[in-house]
């Protein structure tokens, strides 16, 4: 229950602190953004024996403030608060408020280099996975072209759970193509390599074996999770995500996008393979 409290009172000083920063980004390069997705995951649970399929619907609203371009250095801020519910699991209906402010610099025309520390307070109703979290993240971005994109980053996580199984920490590495293919229509391709702890379910005999984690960690003792119906356990494991996303401009304000990712993680326990999906409408103003 103490970490509980930890988990809202943080979430408390993060709306505090979005709200001040909103007050103080003007409105000449800012916007707010607000809409919903309907997505699925095969593997919910990061089962390494098949895994639970699950559909869900996600609500968001955001605000972010991006650079002017009238100096080579400037600040960004971005806001967003979301929630989520589950079709069939709904122990992991969930809500999150996140923000990021950040510093970015132009070294030449068409380059970006944005540096952000990143905080996060979640809730879910499966309260052991209720969590808060910091970290950063920095990017370099490159213009291709008048329609082609290519990005970079580095992000570092750690987030703190109610349950320790649930906590984790990681470090992750990834890159992007994007391209505007019309003026409406545009893309991006991206992959991303993780190493850290993550918890993956085994069924009902594994979770109490010891072990030594992949890539040179440690497995803890595990638990049983009512939420996924199965023993879960944390381990150190590499995790591998590849994506693409597509996007369509209906107005100047109303936008459709849609998204797919394949993400393996390995771990000596075993691998657990997942695919998610999403399809969503939004709207800026």
């Amino acid at each position: 229950m103490g970490r509980t409290n930890l988990i809202f009172r943080a979430a408390g000083r993060l709306v505090l602190a979005a709200g001040m920063l909103l007050v103080a980004a003007g409105s000449a390069v800012a916007g707010w953004e607000a809409g919903t997705k309907l997505g699925f995951d095969s593997n919910v649970g990061r089962s390494i024996r098949g895994g639970k399929s699950d559909g869900y619907l996600l609500a968001y609203a955001g605000f972010s403030r991006g650079p002017s371009g009238e100096s080579r250095g400037d600040w960004v801020f971005s806001a967003v608060a979301e929630g989520a519910a589950f079709a069939s699991v709904t122990d992991l209906d969930s809500a999150a408020i996140t923000i990021s402010p950040g510093l970015v610099y132009f070294p030449r025309a068409g380059w970006t280099i944005t540096v952000a520390p990143i905080l996060q307070a979640k809730t879910v109703k499966d309260t052991d996975q209720s969590a808060v979290a910091f970290g950063g993240k920095l990017e370099l971005r490159e213009r291709l072209g008048e329609k082609a994109w290519l990005a970079e980053h580095y992000a570092y996580r750690d987030s703190r759970a109610t349950s320790d199984i649930f906590s984790y920490k990681e470090h992750a590495v990834g890159a992007l193509l994007g391209v505007n293919w019309t003026p409406a229509v545009s893309s991006e391709f991206g992959y991303e390599f993780s190493r850290g702890d993550s918890f993956l379910s085994v069924g009902t005999s594994t979770a109490t074996s010891g072990g030594t984690g992949g890539s040179g960690g440690g497995m803890m003792a595990g638990m049983f999770s009512s939420a996924f119906g199965s023993d879960v356990v944390k381990e150190r494991v590499d995790r591998h995500a590849i994506g693409a996303t597509i996007g369509y401009e209906w107005t100047r304000s109303i936008f459709s996008v849609a998204g797919y990712t394949l993400t393996v993680l390995r771990g000596d326990v075993g691998s657990s393979i997942s695919n998610a999906g999403f399809a969503g409408v939004g709207y800026r103003f």
